[in-house]
């Protein structure tokens, strides 16, 4: 039986959530509000979907699937 390759590249990917809030102080503002919440809020809070998406992608790049 022959080993599946994976594309292990792909996992740098789950790098990006995490940088993404590293530093603080690039996002550390109040402006440009979003329905009336400040951009340090509503920045993380975007990244909670944006790190479901990302973890989709390597998931379904990096399991085998039915034959």
């Amino acid at each position: 039986m022959k080993k599946r390759e994976t594309n292990r590249g792909v996992y740098w990917l789950m790098l990006l959530p995490v940088l993404g809030v590293l530093f603080p102080w690039i996002y550390n503002t109040d402006s440009p509000e979003f329905i009336g919440i400040p951009f340090f809020w509503w920045y993380q809070i975007a990244w909670v979907p944006g790190c479901a998406v990302v973890t989709f992608i390597v998931y379904r790049a990096t399991t085998k699937r039915g034959s």
